[in-house]
């Protein structure tokens, strides 16, 4: 069945700098993230402090205590988890994205194999996460 594929993207600005780690913390631990791991990532942002550095003159040091480390390896998962979290408060009560058929036998690309009923799965997609880049997807133009 052939359907619509309506796409909004959106670039969150300063998306890294923004992110509440409280916040964030809550979010790892609702979606079943081991503490232990929380813990490791938590120490990695407490404590932070930065300078600035203007014509050569260089700032008290001050506490960074929002955002996560931009350039950090789990930090645009961070920023997804962060940003699902949001989406799916946003549409708790709605049902959103695109219904899609799949394989994960190696046998993907063939349009014949996909008739059979066995070893088909379907999802939804509702969204598009890469760093502090999205695209929400729906079928309907509302």
């Amino acid at each position: 069945m052939r359907t619509h594929l309506y796409t909004a993207f959106v670039d969150l600005t300063k998306a890294f700098d923004t992110v509440n780690r409280d916040g964030l913390w809550k979010i790892k631990q609702k979606f079943g993230c081991p503490e232990r791991f929380t813990q490791m990532v938590r120490q990695l942002h407490d404590g932070m402090t930065a300078r600035v550095t203007d014509n050569g003159t260089v700032s008290e040091a001050f506490a960074v205590t929002n955002g996560v480390k931009q350039g950090c390896v789990p930090a645009p998962t961070l920023l997804s988890l962060m940003f699902s979290a949001m989406l799916m408060d946003a549409y708790r009560d709605e049902q959103p994205g695109i219904r899609i058929a799949y394989r994960a036998d190696g046998h993907l690309l063939n349009s014949r194999r996909m008739q059979a009923p066995t070893r088909v799965s379907t999802t939804t997609v509702h969204d598009l996460l890469f760093a502090d880049d999205c695209a929400i997807n729906t079928v309907t133009e509302e």
